[in-house]
């Protein structure tokens, strides 16, 4: 829990012939986590020839696979599985075979989905007709006079009614009309008229207005409402009829889609992997990390699947170069218990430990419970936010880990809540165990500083912990956040804390000075101490330049020290938000219940006085709710991960052909 999954790197040689049954077994165990296995330093592609273009080109299978599929209505379901046969050796020969089923149905489709867009168009067109045929008949025109018109230009629209006179203004100045001749479902069926010579700014005026021409048949036999009623129902007959056909074509297609497509994207993924790989002569090169405790049932598992040709070697971290020069990253793999899982996801937001850190899932939840509780302290209200995590917990399998967070939050709320003696904010009910935080205000702060001091105490202990573990013993001891730096911080603590605490508990100023003292010489014999651990580490030859003084090297240290120090102080007297948060928690309430008061007194008071009371504690549940959530990431973010989170790591990514495995549980 603390530790992330002890992580060993796995390294098989494998002849070339066996890479895809190999690549196949890896990713069936799904225990794997590729590298580059020239890890960014070979010059040229070190993987297989052939490998990329044959990824390429089943990638490109895909995505033709999946578009015959949408046009067919078809859903498919990730990967999962593998390609079973003698064949799965010969990646060229399974891209064939998946082309020979593929194809034929590409065509189909295609000349399907032609048919099915032009009878749409066709009807589309056909209901235009017979709707303006519609608004011809309505309006009376008579086609055969509007035919042998010879000196006018004639055109009929269809628009908005207040788009008449934008009409109107652009073919002024000529000679013109706009004339309204039926009004239909909130549009204007209109003739618009001009001289013949005028008759290209008509069209322009057509074009640029939001009118739709309305095109004149050429007889009045295409009026004719019967005739205009078949052609409609032959255009739906057709549409039905190029539906059905890819209706057809889907139930006659599903199976064989169902299975190249499950090939192919296997295929693509094998080959993906195998982009990881590295030739080297008739071998082929598999690289990566796997637990420690499973790389021995993979390495059965490869040599297995190439009879006992593959040469397998597992190395502990410390041997694996690059991994001490920091070039190559261990993944991260967490097995935190289901009631941690939710806080690392709050984590993974911040960002991902490196391996040699302590992971901080653990110390992160409980300050996140310790001080939600602090803050947002009620019975009634945690009972609520309980409630509502085991709704989702029980009923939406979904957010599962939202239901967890909100069971432990209103746990938390609650328990506060009865040491506050709050019930949905109405005090006296009950005793308070501890405190009240609105009437025990400055008390309260004092537990919200002491609150702080241990948070980032905590914050300087981990990366003492992670500096030493990773090698850096210099910035572990002497480091502003080392033991030095916290040494120094609860020096400073003690001696500000002797004006606050009576006589006869003080710390007698002697033993702080001696304190002192032995911080002083610490420092001064950081050099030889390094030394005599054997972790002064080599130092890379330099260029010749001038050297700086050691009083200037004296200068910057302490300016770095001092700041860190009152960095030290600033996060913690921030931590005074927890009372903050608290006496507001409960100096809302106040307010509620002054209005519910008020409303009392009112006509129909007591279920006015009721709706207060409830929707004030909706409004507290949900808003300070969120408020307190958002401060206690803060103080989580930057007070504490602030002073030993570095980050830089990489999640446990294993090759597996099982869809929605997780990296972490």
């Amino acid at each position: 829990m603390l530790r992330s999954v002890p992580m060993v790197h796995f390294r098989a040689q494998v002849p070339n012939r066996d890479a895809a049954v190999a690549t196949r077994a890896i990713a069936g165990e799904g225990l794997l986590h590729l590298v580059d296995i020239a890890h960014g330093h070979a010059p040229y592609d070190a993987s297989p020839p052939g490998v990329r273009e044959l990824y390429a080109g089943f990638r490109d299978l895909v995505h033709r696979i999946h578009a015959v599929a949408d046009r067919l209505g078809i859903s498919r379901a990730e990967a999962a599985g593998s390609i079973d046969g003698d064949d799965v050796a010969d990646f060229a020969a399974e891209r064939e075979r998946i082309l020979l089923g593929l194809e034929p149905i590409e065509k189909r489709v295609q000349e399907l989905v032609r048919r099915n867009a032009e009878a749409r168009e066709l009807l589309t067109v056909t209901r235009d007709r017979s709707g303006d045929a519609d608004r011809l008949r309505r309006a009376a025109i008579d086609v055969a006079r509007l035919d042998a018109l010879r000196f006018v230009a004639v055109r009929l629209g269809i628009q908005p009614p207040d788009g008449l006179e934008s009409m109107t203004t652009m073919l002024a100045p000529s000679s013109h009309a706009v004339i309204p001749l039926n009004e239909h479902d909130g549009s204007v069926l209109f003739a618009a008229v001009m001289p013949s010579y005028a008759k290209a700014r008509l069209e322009d005026a057509m074009r640029l207005t939001s009118s739709r021409s309305v095109t004149l048949p050429k007889s009045a036999g295409e009026l004719d409402a019967e005739r205009l009623a078949r052609e409609l129902a032959e255009a739906e007959r057709a549409v039905a009829d190029a539906q059905q056909a890819i209706e057809g074509e889907r139930v006659q297609s599903l199976e064989l889609l169902e299975q190249i497509g499950q090939r192919a994207e296997v295929a693509m993924l094998l080959l993906q992997a195998q982009t990881f790989f590295a030739a080297a002569g008739r071998f082929v090169v598999i690289s990566g990390w796997v637990p420690r405790d499973s790389a021995d049932r993979l390495a059965q598992r490869v040599r297995t699947a190439t009879k006992d040709h593959a040469i397998v070697e597992v190395e502990p971290v410390e041997s694996v170069p690059g991994v001490s020069e920091g070039t190559m990253h261990v993944p991260i793999l967490h097995h935190n218990p289901l009631l941690l899982r939710p806080f690392q996801k709050l984590i993974d937001i911040y960002g991902t430990p490196s391996y040699t850190e302590v992971q901080p899932t653990a110390f992160f939840a409980i300050g996140f419970l310790a001080m939600f509780g602090l803050m947002f302290g009620d019975i009634g209200h945690g009972a609520v936010l309980f409630s509502a995590g085991w709704f989702l917990f029980r009923y939406m399998p979904r957010f599962l880990d939202y239901g967890i967070l909100l069971m432990e939050a209103g746990a938390a709320s609650a328990v506060f809540g009865l040491l506050y003696g709050s019930l949905f904010g109405i005090r006296g009910l009950m005793p308070a165990l501890w405190l009240e935080p609105i009437r025990d205000l400055p008390r309260f702060m004092m537990i919200a500083v002491a609150f702080g001091v241990f948070v980032v105490t905590a914050g300087l202990v981990l990366n003492i912990i992670n500096r030493w573990r990773s090698g850096d013993l210099r910035e572990a001891l002497y480091g502003p956040r080392g033991a030095t730096g916290a040494m120094l911080y609860w020096i400073i603590l003690v001696v500000l804390a002797r004006a606050f605490v009576p006589a006869t508990v003080r710390i007698p100023a002697s033993v702080i000075a001696y304190v002192v003292v032995a911080a002083v010489v610490v420092i001064a014999v950081a050099g030889p101490l390094m030394k005599w651990l054997g972790r002064d580490g080599e130092q890379r030859p330099r260029p010749a330049v001038r050297a700086t003084p050691w009083w200037l090297h004296a200068l910057e240290a302490s300016v770095e020290l001092v700041d860190t120090l009152f960095s030290f102080f600033a996060n913690t007297i921030s931590f005074v938000r927890i009372a903050a948060f608290a006496a507001v928690h409960a100096g809302i309430f106040i307010a509620i219940f002054a209005l519910a008061d008020t409303m009392a007194a009112m006509r129909f008071g007591g279920a006015l006085s009721i709706a207060v009371h409830v929707a004030g504690n909706v409004l507290v549940i949900l808003l300070e709710g969120l408020t307190v959530s958002v401060q206690v990431l803060r103080l989580e973010y930057y007070e504490f991960f602030g002073k030993f989170f570095r980050g830089g790591g990489e999640r446990f990514a294993p090759l597996t052909l099982r869809p929605g495995s997780e990296s972490h549980a």
